[in-house]
């Protein structure tokens, strides 16, 4: 091309907006090497010249044929865009080639949550505890992820940056959305869950009824004992039992205590969240003993 002295030829970048609930901007964004822009972006060429005027600018579009420009250039796919552009005025003079290159980002980032801690599926229910937490991460692939935003229980969004724990009992609800560096938003996405800090009811039962005697109970060595557990929730995970201070083992059926003496039994039950119960207790003395009978004889006179 023939060089002249053209002042400048210079691009102009104008961006819309989208409407969006929490409406997030569009924005260029650039990462230290390139420009990444919204497909809302539309360049503007311009140019100035201090004799001749200018004719007119010219532009091609990665590789393709020669434009005269008269409006500003859109593009409707993402991807990477190289704008070769110059400008000619009145009397012939060509300016330099300016090389433009952008990445349009058409596509808004991709959104996860996840519970990290105790979690239970139930049939068409997640359940958690206070301990457990609500993970949200995002991932782009153009411009990369900028901001994640999170509303509890559809309150205000407000900037995640930790994972989310939720202390209160009861049903509520994570949502979440996320931007990208050029402000594409995600759709809102969301877990619902029940939290359950409640740990399960134990009970021991016996089959026959103690004899109370000076407020101590006996029972004979055929007596059996059963544990039983509910939960109201996720159910039972482990059932665990301890005789007379001994470790906490699994319980897996009735059994007897046939030692003589005094005994506790203690038991207590784990629920599927890992909520565990404080321990039942049962104390009372086995009495294998049998009586002495005696007889007197007396006589009268």
């Amino acid at each position: 091309m023939k060089k002249g002295l053209l002042a400048a030829v210079f691009l102009i970048f104008m961006l819309g907006t989208l409407n969006l609930l929490n409406a997030t901007d569009m924005r260029i964004y650039n990462d230290g090497e390139i420009d990444y822009v919204p497909l809302k972006a539309s360049f503007a060429l311009g140019a100035e010249d201090m004799e001749s005027t200018v004719k007119e600018i010219r532009y091609s579009i990665n590789g393709s044929s020669i434009e005269v420009y008269d409006e500003p250039i859109t593009f409707d796919t993402e991807g990477r865009q190289v704008i070769v552009y110059w400008a000619v005025d009145m009397i012939g003079n060509v300016s330099g080639e300016k090389i433009y290159s952008v990445i349009v980002d058409a596509t808004p980032p991709e959104g996860f949550v996840s519970v990290m801690g105790p979690a239970f599926m139930g049939s068409d229910t997640v359940y958690l505890t206070g301990e457990s937490t609500v993970v949200i991460w995002a991932e782009d692939e153009l411009s990369g992820v900028d901001a994640i935003y999170v509303s509890l229980d559809n309150g205000g969004f407000v900037p995640y940056t930790e994972p989310v724990s939720i202390m209160e009992e009861g049903y509520h609800t994570a949502s979440a959305y996320a931007v990208d560096n050029v402000g594409n938003r995600t759709e809102e996405f969301s877990i619902d869950g029940y939290v359950d800090n409640t740990p399960p009811n134990v009970t021991i039962s016996v089959r026959n009824s103690f004899v109370e005697v000076a407020g101590k109970k006996f029972t004979n060595a055929g007596n059996i004992y059963t544990v039983s557990a509910e939960d109201e929730y996720v159910g039972i995970r482990e059932i665990l039992v301890s005789l007379d201070g001994s470790e906490f083992v699994t319980y897996t059926a009735p059994f007897r205590v046939q030692i003589p003496g005094a005994h506790t039994v203690q038991a207590k039950a784990v629920d599927r969240l890992g909520n565990e119960s404080a321990p039942a207790e049962l104390s009372f003395f086995v009495d294998i003993t049998p009586p002495k009978a005696s007889m007197g004889v007396s006589l009268e006179e």
